[in-house]
């Protein structure tokens, strides 16, 4: 998707547009792991400000494009170098199945559901380790 500004009768206008036929554009939504330490940068290069640093082994939804990837940690976005992740899955269709709690997925005795599988949702990873609603979660 890209955003396109320009004038139609004299007017500033702003538009979105579908490219390539992908939402995304040439980045891809996944899941990855960081293989050690990795330092998040503000922008996307290696003489970035660091923003803040991601330990290894932790599970990030990543958006990458080339050799870096938008992610989020902490409540912080930034980028990490594409090299210090391994991936573990890509984005996972959305689904019909949908628990607005742990609470109601137990109750349709479907708990814990991992990453990937139908009705799983960061919501419900408190604890970011790939499955929804195991036991570190409410």
């Amino acid at each position: 998707m890209r955003l396109f500004s320009g004038r139609v009768a004299g007017k500033k206008v702003l538009a979105l547009a579908l490219v390539g036929g992908t939402w995304l554009g040439s980045a891809q939504a996944a899941t990855a792991y960081t293989r050690v330490e990795s330092n998040l940068r503000r922008v996307a290069a290696p003489n970035g400000l660091v923003v803040g640093v991601v330990p290894g082994g932790t599970l990030l939804t990543v958006a990458c494009s080339g050799q870096w990837c938008r992610t989020s940690y902490q409540g912080r976005g930034g980028y990490v170098a594409r090299t210090l992740l391994t991936p573990f899955t890509r984005s996972a269709p959305l689904s019909g199945v949908f628990y607005a709690s742990c609470r109601a997925m137990r109750a349709a005795n479907k708990a814990p559901i991992r990453l990937g599988r139908e009705g799983y949702r960061v919501g419900l990873d408190s604890n970011s380790n790939g499955v929804a609603c195991d036991q570190g979660d409410r």
